[in-house]
């Protein structure tokens, strides 16, 4: 994942995920726990208009949002 923990100013975005409940997403895990995580930062979660002019990834540096999907997805070591 971009810039994760050596540079968290290289931080993006290729997919957002979806607002639509109250700002916030359930993730289920391969071991059988769930976590609900809330947004924080605005960047995450774009107003759906703005979203048709995006193409590629969308930097987001330092976002705390990207900060908690690396610490909690699988990555390589």
């Amino acid at each position: 994942m971009t810039g994760y923990s050596t540079n968290p100013g290289q931080y993006s975005f290729v997919d957002f995920p979806n607002m639509i409940h109250d700002n916030a997403c359930n993730f289920a895990f391969a071991d059988g726990h769930a976590e609900t995580h809330r947004w924080l930062d605005p960047r995450t979660t774009p107003p759906i208009n703005s979203l048709q002019f995006l193409t590629g990834s969308s930097a987001s540096p330092r976002n705390p949002d990207i900060a908690w999907l690396q610490d909690h997805a699988t990555r390589p070591k």
